[in-house]
């Protein structure tokens, strides 16, 4: 038995997996198979999150020559501020960390904001719909609607909060307006709860959870090998990569160890115990 561990890059995403004994090409294949089923959307302009203003700031010192000579005084005060140019660039580079972690939590903090609106904002648009269960409980009503129509009806209500939801999370190239209609309509034919309403803006995965992806006949992914035959079968530290534009699936093998069990037995008079006292135990 083998361990096989699935590492996405660029985003760091992992897996591992118990495998029997393959070749590198049929791995390979089993892997892209786990892969489109259990992992994560990639979501590449996550990769870019905005920066803050401060680290888009120039250094504050600004250096002017103003008689443009070459005396010593000149090159002692240009060797000065050389120094404080360099002294200054690594305060920030020492300080770049700090900026990191608070982009990042202001980014956790906005999500759950926006998170919590757009929950609320759909809880309250499916309380304006109810079912007809028969053509008696239509007639003092204007008029019933399909699913389609009410969905279209109650959409503008939450728009705005999915639009911001979305544009936060950098999920609007994945969704359009047509599909979200469609789903919308989908879970009102069904009955469905608001939160499986928003299932697919919260939960990431799997892979194949994306219209996109799904809409693809066939998937073209390059195996990598380097210095194995991909006819051989997986070792002990077998390598390989599996690409497609710019993810890759780093892929390593490894043995899983042996092991020796033991038995133990318990005796029976060993399960008697002893109540330990002093001025300070409480019972």
């Amino acid at each position: 038995m083998l361990i096989f561990k699935v590492v996405r890059s660029p985003d760091g995403e992992s897996r591992s997996y118990a495998i029997g004994q393959l070749s590198i090409q049929r791995a390979a294949v089993w892997v892209l198979e786990r892969y489109y089923t259990e992992f994560p959307i990639y979501n590449p302009y996550l990769e870019r999150l905005p920066v803050s203003k401060s680290g888009r700031k120039q250094s504050s010192f600004k250096f002017y020559e103003v008689d443009g000579g070459v005396s010593g005084s000149v090159q002692s005060r240009g060797g000065s501020g050389d120094r404080a140019v360099i002294t200054t660039q690594t305060r920030r580079r020492d300080s770049s960390h700090n900026e990191r972690f608070y982009e990042e939590y202001d980014y956790e903090r906005r999500v759950r904001k926006r998170r919590a609106r757009l929950i609320t904002a759909a809880e309250e648009a499916f309380a304006h719909i109810k079912r007809l269960h028969s053509e008696i409980d239509s007639t003092p009503n204007p008029g019933p609607m399909d699913p389609m129509e009410a969905a279209q009806a109650v959409f503008p209500s939450m728009a705005r909060a999915l639009q911001k939801y979305l544009r936060v999370t950098r999920q609007q190239p994945r969704h359009s307006v047509e599909s979200i209609l469609n789903r919308l309509a989908r879970c009102l034919a069904q009955d469905a709860a608001p939160r499986a309403f928003l299932e697919p803006f919260f939960v990431t995965s799997p892979v194949l959870s994306n219209e996109k992806e799904r809409q693809k006949r066939s998937h073209h992914w390059a195996l990598v090998c380097e210095g194995e035959l991909p006819s051989r079968p997986l070792a002990n530290g077998c390598e390989f990569q599996l690409r497609q534009g710019e993810v890759a699936l780093l892929c390593t093998v490894y043995h899983l160890p042996h092991f020796h069990l033991t038995e133990q037995l318990a005796h029976p008079k060993s399960n008697k115990f002893l109540l330990r006292l002093n001025s300070e135990t409480s019972v």
